[in-house]
């Protein structure tokens, strides 16, 4: 039997992988998505406790609550295909996903603006 034994001044084994533990849930391992501090940049971390290196996108879902009314909620989509909750548990791909909307068309030109006349 091959045992790994600390004798004093010999320092203890070092795992080069640190477990995620919020990352287990019902006795199984889940990817997990983790928001970073105050900004909206969000980690993936996988299932075997590795840094998931692809692009996580955040999107803009439409759901029902209890009483029927629709209303919109975020939801996050990896790369790959995963999809995330805004708690960042996983979930399955939200039926009603809002469609992107074109950011340049909410964007003001203001030379084109009309200007009030003015006689002179």
């Amino acid at each position: 039997m091959n045992a790994t034994v600390n004798t004093p001044n010999t320092p203890a084994p070092v795992s080069t992988r640190t477990v995620i533990e919020s990352n287990h849930m019902g006795g199984r391992w889940i990817d997990r998505l983790y928001k970073l501090g105050t900004t909206d940049a969000v980690e993936l971390i996988n299932k075997d406790s590795t840094l998931y290196k692809g692009r996580v996108h955040r999107r803009r879902i439409s759901i029902q609550n209890a009483e029927g009314e629709n209303f919109f909620a975020v939801a996050y989509e990896s790369a790959d295909g995963r999809w995330f909750d805004n708690c960042g548990m996983p979930i399955k791909k939200p039926v009603n996903i809002a469609k992107d909307f074109d950011q340049e068309s909410l964007q003001i030109n203001i030379s084109s603006t009309p200007h009030s006349a003015t006689s002179e």
